[in-house]
């Protein structure tokens, strides 16, 4: 054996213990970025999708810089890098039925309902239905009422967090949300492409709150007897279809709320449904789940839409899709949640002065963006090739002045990072552009 082949067969052996025990390459890396041979494909192979691995599941910045040189190492294109990145994720079986899970929520613990589908396999990904309860309800109210209905099909994996008040809108609600979601997303195999989101009630109200702030993970949402909290950013779900139902009778939330949020999505050319029950008081529609189910499998998430338009008020809101608002102007107040008055109906959030927005497009033949703003200081664009042409210059241009022009180039950082942020195999982007916005 060369010398050659003894180096290599060592390099190989102390990458594999470095994986396994998941601590720094620091000592390491005068080893690891040896270049590879390109004939050894499959072991390119093997190597590339540890380290992806480790990269994900890693908590040190100094670790995670070495991986990036260990794969800069290696001989790969981006179409073997996304592969790797989508056999990342690595589920446990699973026992089908109705689970009780805690999660935790800073300091706290938060409750959720699981339902595991019979048929629940982890080599397949799964649609999710995550529903929220109203007033006095419960995560485990609010399962059982959607599994009583066998339209189902036993082919949806559902989630339902409790939240003790029901008022979904606050911060507290919100942190206990988002964390259930990343918790299933890391426990289950689901598809994060039909991931659709119900409440009935203050439930409701919280379909469109979190729709609103954040458009980019649902593939449609269906609010019942509930009100649109933030009817100004109704803007935000050109790409996601609303389901609403209303009962004609309902007393505790007025059906003038659910025709307003509907002819609003109208004006707009949305893709909108509405559902008003002539009978109906404020009950939950059980007889319509069926016809949810049914409208809920028509659709899947837009993943990279050609035309974004973004609207917040708050700079804890500052991304859709493939924009994010780094900088904002001074105007933005650092406002969240949703007020009531003293006869408790939701108002504008106080200290709600102005609106920051971003409208951006891609023009696919002159492989250029065109970004409109307001009260925005600079942003972020991720990029990828299912959204401009990678081998052509770029051009941006920002309220018509030109503020890029040149061929992008891809980083396996940013694929990774971006991934390891949104907790998301599906949403890939190989380009981060960070930009100013031009002064008057």
């Amino acid at each position: 054996m060369t010398v050659r082949s003894y180096l290599f067969s060592f390099q190989t052996i102390l990458l594999a213990i470095a994986i396994m025990l998941r601590i720094t390459f620091t000592r390491l890396s005068l080893f690891l970025l040896i270049p590879l041979s390109t004939s050894f494909g499959q072991d390119v192979d093997s190597m590339g999708r540890s380290l992806v691995n480790q990269y994900l599941v890693s908590t040190n910045g100094d670790e995670r810089e070495n991986i990036i040189k260990a794969l800069d190492g290696l001989q790969f294109n981006f179409t073997q890098l996304k592969d790797w990145v989508n056999g990342s994720a690595h589920y446990t079986s699973q026992q089908p039925g109705l689970h009780r899970e805690l999660v935790s929520v800073g300091d706290k613990k938060g409750e959720y309902f699981v339902y595991v589908p019979s048929s629940y396999r982890i080599d397949r990904a799964w649609p999710v239905v995550l529903a929220l309860h109203g007033v006095g309800g419960s995560g485990y109210g609010q399962i059982m009422t959607w599994l009583k209905s066998s339209a189902h099909n036993d082919e949806f994996i559902f989630i339902t967090p409790t939240y003790g008040s029901g008022l979904w809108w606050n911060e507290e609600a919100e942190r206990l949300v988002l964390s259930v979601f990343d918790k299933v997303k890391q426990d289950y195999h689901i598809d994060t492409n039909r991931v659709y989101l119900t409440g009935f009630s203050s439930g409701g109200h919280g379909v469109w709150y979190f729709a609103l702030r954040y458009p980019s993970l649902f593939a449609a949402i269906n609010p019942i007897a509930a009100e649109c909290l933030l009817p100004y950013f109704l803007v935000n779900l050109e790409h996601v279809p609303v389901y609403i139902i209303h009962g004609t009778r309902d007393s505790v939330i007025p059906v003038e709320a659910a025709r307003d949020a509907s002819s609003r999505l109208e004006k707009l050319n949305y893709t909108v449904v509405y559902k008003e029950l002539s009978e109906q008081k404020h009950q939950f529609p059980v007889n319509e789940i069926a016809k949810v189910l049914d409208w809920f499998r028509m659709h899947k998430r837009t993943l990279y839409p050609k035309r974004i338009k973004f609207s917040t008020e708050s700079t804890g809101y500052s991304f859709s899709y493939w924009i994010e608002i780094t900088g904002f102007s001074e105007l933005i107040g650092q406002v969240s949640g949703v007020s009531r008055d003293i006869a408790g109906r939701l108002v504008r959030p106080q200290g709600f002065s102005e609106t920051a927005t971003v409208v951006a497009e891609i023009k696919e033949e002159d492989n250029e963006v065109c970004l409109t703003t307001h009260e925005v200081n600079s942003v972020r664009l991720f990029l990828d090739e299912d959204l401009i042409d990678m081998e052509r210059p770029l051009r941006v241009s920002i309220n018509g002045k030109e503020v890029y022009c040149e061929k992008v180039r891809r980083s396996v950082q940013t694929t990774l990072d971006t991934v390891k942020k949104r907790n998301d195999q599906e949403a890939l982007f190989s380009v981060c552009l960070d930009l100013c916005v031009p002064s008057d």
